[in-house]
């Protein structure tokens, strides 16, 4: 029973970081691609990048801030800079 509790809980370990990894390695790529000379060329570079900053600020309202150290989520630092989170607003509504 003890082994199977053990396991139950790295199992859970290795789902959550599988998680994390993938949805930063989405977030990441958007955003790299959106940063790309094609994309600037087909001018569809600022909506890959805005559409991987809105992915990251839902996960981070929804996930991280709700459910700390479900996911670890890790970007490039200019998808972090204040003057592209800026121009972002998250909102949510509740149930009732």
């Amino acid at each position: 029973m003890f082994e199977s509790a053990k396991n139950a809980g790295l199992e859970r370990e290795i789902a959550q970081a599988f998680v994390s990894a993938s949805l930063s390695a989405s977030i990441t790529a958007m955003w790299t691609s959106g940063a790309s000379k094609w994309a600037d060329w087909t001018g569809e570079g600022q909506a890959l990048k805005d559409a991987a900053t809105a992915m990251y600020l839902s996960l981070e309202q929804q996930l991280l801030k709700q459910k700390p150290g479900f996911l670890v989520l890790t970007v490039p630092q200019d998808l972090l800079a204040a003057n592209n989170l800026s121009r972002f607003q998250t909102e949510s509504k509740e149930k009732k």
